[in-house]
Parts: C-alpha cells; sequence; structure tokens
C-alpha cells in the first residue's frame, strides 16, 4: 500500500476526463468496471528478476500510477501524490495446467474482479505468467482513471524499453515522459480560451435538436460490472484489402467500419438517424501525447442513413462529419451533456459505441517479439465495437462488448455476425445499395473466446479476397491510384 499523508500532500483537482470515472465510480464503489487491463504475449524466455526490475522502474516514473484520490472538505474530489511503495509483481509458473493459457486467463478474470480502493491504492497492478518453457504473458491492470489505452501503451512501451536495455546491461536512459502538472495547465488554458468558447458552438448547435438515441436493446442500463465479449480477428490479407477498398473510396478504413456500423445499427433498428459514441484520444497537438494519464473524450457522432446508400455514400458522409467535428474533439462529452441538459434519467446523447485504437504495439523484449490482446477497456453503457490494430503484422482485431443487462450472448453474436456480413458484402460492393445487403447466412468467423482457437482461424471476409480485390484492380489498371488519407486518430 501507498505511504501517504492525505492531509499535508498536495492535492490537485482532477482533469475533466477523470471527473467523470471518478463520479461514475461513487454510484457504486465496489465496482470493478473501471479495471482496464492488457495482456502482452511475450514469445521468447523472459528473465523475471530484470522484468519484475523493469516494472519497478517504469511506475516509480509515471506519475499517474503513484497518486490517490481523496475528497476535499468540500466534497470535491482531488488527486494527491502517493508514492505506490512495495508493491510486488506476481508471478506464477501454468506450465502444469492442463491448459496453461486458459489457467492464464482464468487468473485475469479473478483479478479483473477486484475493486480498486481510489483512496489507498495502487491503481495498478501486474502478473507475469509462465505458459510454456518459452512463453510468457505480462498482465497489466489499471484502473481508468488513472490511464486511458493511449497512456496505456506509452507505459508498455517503456517496460519493453527498460526490460530490453537492463537484459543487456546498458543504461535505461530517460523515459521522455511529460508531466501531469502540464496537461493540467494545459486543460485550464483551453478552457479559458477563444477556443473553448467556438468548440462549444460547434457542439451545442450540432446537437441543439437533442436527436433521439437509436439502440438494438431498445433501451438503457446503468453501465454494468461485467460484460459479454465476442472478440473474431481478420487476416492480414483480408486487412489490406479493407484498406485497399477505403483507399478507393477515399476515405480511411475507420471510416469504412463506421460506416458498416451505422448500417448495421439502422438495420436493426429502423431509425432514420444513427447518433454513435466515438471514443477519442484527444492527445495530437497536446502535451499529453507523450504523458501517461486518462484524457481521453467521447464524440457523439450522428449521420442520417437510409436503405438505398452504398457504402460509397454513406462512407463519404460520415468523413464529412467527422472532418466537421475534429477540429472541436477538446470540448468534454461530459460538459455538453450538461450544456443541452441531457444528464440524469433515461437522457442520453449517443448510442452505441465504435472504439478505433490503432496504438503501434510491436513491442520487443531483449528481442523477443510479442502480441497483445486487450482484456477490457473499461464500463459498458450499451454496445461497443472495439477495433485494434496492433501495427504486429496481423490483421484487425474486433471485440463487441455488451452491457449482459441489455444483451445476452446469443444477441451478441448474431449483432456481430451481422456486422462482419455486412462488412463483408459492402466492400465487396461498395456501390450497391445496403438494404439490399442483408446477409441471409452467418458468415465463417474465427471466434475467440480469451483462449487458443482449437484449430487454424478461418477467413471472416471470404468475398472481400475473391471479388473486390479483382475489382480494385481493374479500376487501378485504368486510372493512379489514389493518395492514401491520414487515419482518424481515435481510441480509448
Amino acid at each position: 500500500m501507498p505511504t501517504h499523508d492525505s492531509h499535508t500532500a498536495e492535492r490537485h483537482p482532477l482533469l475533466a476526463a477523470q471527473e467523470g470515472i471518478w463520479t461514475g465510480q461513487q454510484l457504486d464503489p465496489d465496482s470493478p468496471a473501471y479495471n482496464t487491463a492488457e495482456y502482452v504475449h511475450i514469445h521468447g524466455p523472459v528473465d523475471a528478476a530484470a522484468f519484475h526490475a523493469a516494472l519497478h522502474h517504469v511506475v516509480a516514473e509515471t506519475e499517474a500510477l503513484n497518486v490517490a484520490y481523496v475528497v476535499d472538505d468540500q466534497g470535491r474530489p482531488r488527486e494527491t501524490v502517493a508514492p505506490a511503495g512495495d508493491w510486488r509483481l506476481y508471478t506464477a509458473d501454468l506450465t502444469a495446467e492442463p491448459d496453461p493459457h486458459a489457467a492464464a486467463l482464468a487468473w485475469m478474470d479473478q483479478d479483473m474482479a477486484r475493486p480498486v480502493d481510489l483512496a489507498r491504492g495502487p491503481v495498478f497492478g501486474h502478473a507475469l505468467l509462465r505458459i510454456a518453457p518459452r512463453e510468457y504473458l505480462w498482465y497489466h491492470r489499471v484502473h481508468h482513471i488513472a490511464l486511458d489505452g493511449f497512456g496505456l501503451s506509452l507505459v508498455a512501451r517503456r517496460v519493453a524499453q527498460v526490460y530490453t536495455a537492463l537484459t543487456a546491461g546498458e543504461p535505461v536512459g530517460e523515459s521522455g515522459f511529460g508531466t501531469l502538472a502540464s496537461v493540467r495547465d494545459e486543460e485550464r488554458a483551453y478552457r479559458e480560451s477563444a477556443r473553448f468558447t467556438k468548440d462549444r458552438a460547434y457542439w451545442t448547435d450540432r446537437y441543439a435538436d437533442r436527436p433521439p438515441v437509436a439502440t438494438p436493446a431498445g433501451r438503457s442500463a446503468l453501465p454494468s460490472r461485467t460484460f459479454h465479449r465476442r472478440v473474431v480477428d481478420l487476416h492480414a490479407a483480408q486487412t489490406e484489402t479493407l484498406r485497399a477498398v477505403a483507399r478507393d473510396l477515399k476515405v480511411t478504413w475507420s471510416e469504412v467500419l463506421l460506416a458498416v456500423t451505422a448500417a448495421q445499427l439502422h438495420h436493426a433498428t429502423g431509425t432514420p438517424e444513427i447518433v454513435l459514441s466515438l471514443p477519442a484520444m484527444g492527445r495530437l497537438g497536446s502535451v499529453s501525447l507523450r504523458v501517461p494519464c486518462m484524457v481521453r473524450n467521447i464524440l457523439p457522432l450522428r449521420v442520417t442513413v437510409t436503405a438505398s446508400d452504398t457504402l460509397r455514400d454513406l462512407a463519404a458522409r460520415i468523413s464529412r462529419e467527422l472532418r466537421a467535428g475534429l477540429p472541436h474533439q477538446r470540448y468534454r462529452y461530459e460538459q455538453l451533456r450538461r450544456d443541452l441538459r441531457l444528464v440524469g434519467g433515461q437522457r442520453r446523447l449517443s448510442g452505441p459505441g465504435v472504439n478505433i485504437m490503432p496504438f503501434e504495439y510491436d513491442l520487443r523484449f531483449a528481442g523477443c517479439r510479442s502480441t497483445v490482446h486487450n482484456v477490457s477497456a473499461g464500463p459498458v453503457d450499451d454496445l461497443s465495437v472495439n477495433v485494434y490494430d496492433r501495427s504486429e503484422g496481423a490483421g484487425l482485431r474486433i471485440a463487441v462488448d455488451a452491457n449482459p443487462d441489455l444483451y445476452t450472448k446469443e444477441d451478441v453474436a448474431a449483432l456481430q455476425e451481422g456486422l462482419l456480413a455486412l462488412l463483408s458484402e459492402a466492400v465487396a460492393a461498395p456501390d450497391r445499395p445496403l438494404g439490399e445487403l442483408r446477409a441471409h447466412e452467418a458468415v465463417d468467423v474465427a471466434v475467440l473466446d480469451g483462449g487458443p482457437l482449437p484449430g487454424p482461424a478461418r477467413p471472416v471476409l471470404g468475398l472481400i479476397a475473391d471479388h473486390a480485390a479483382r475489382r480494385i484492380g481493374r479500376r487501378r489498371a485504368r486510372r493512379p491510384q489514389h493518395h492514401v488519407l491520414a487515419a482518424v486518430r481515435l481510441g480509448t
């Protein structure tokens, strides 16, 4: 446990992104829903002592992992310095288990179910689990109030860097991390700026009519302590074809996925307008680009959808909406809800989420390659489509999370299969009306339930490979290739 005197330690106001998480946690103090975690599968031997030293070094230099959260005499939450102290890396050799990987995931599930005491900490936990003679899983968990997805990636990259240096007997060098104070100062300056006023005007005008929010569940619920998850992997070749189709449409691949998700929700709800929730990292051009912390925002994305829309039509419409809203992404989602009087009860500003996480995670540990797997991205209000682009040479990973108070596991399976089927057909025929591309059979997918697949992964987007690639090849032969547009920088 950290040792600190909460009465004398310097206290700081929470960042805007932290305030909503603090409030949500207070509604259910014993809930573990705000625990977020990933595990890194290290393909090679690991020096446990060096790894332990690397973790302690990185934790000590990461301010956000050495804090506690207290309440002042006026009831306002405050962040105070609280050194993590003598925390320990949990280690276990699971190679004698009948299924070591499954045993590791079961241990992670138990750890994720433990609530965090924000007033005492620590807000994180680490484990190194051996699942084969030369294979390890490094599990790292942190409360979402301390780090968002990008912050977690900064810490993971630094751990790989320090571990590699220690095993080679080389100096670890400086972290390059910025300070939490710089992020607080920047946020304070933004709130007092003309840009803040301009951003508020944009969002309050765009949502002045407070559009109804459609969801397949047809109702809302409080965030649950757990969630249903269903995961599929797209093969590298299929992912590259998806990117090629996006280039052909002069949009990004993430905008293609947003368009297909909006079309699928339109199919499921029959509503003419879909309002998505888009987590945005909000770090470009900010000092927080090199600070492990929590600054993630949510962007509401409203788009009209009709059965006659093609993928080309809908992706272009979404692209225009994104380009209009992204310059104003610093304005807080929570503040916009207050501005529009959409706080409390059944009032909602946006619906199901699409979380694009394009963080580079090609980590090497003393030369050993690794792959990263998300365990939880935080609480799920309704439905969330999480897309991971880890730049590891593999394809995209698509995880659909759902609130169990609103959806059954069978509902999640049907939603995901419908989404993948529509994605397959839409990419294969981007100029056909999406309303005509309703899948009649379940798509052939590789479904992951957290453990290894029972056999080789099977194709998800067969139609992409055998149809769309040939169509693109013919188009490229007729005209010059389009320039690649920059990816939309979204993420938890």
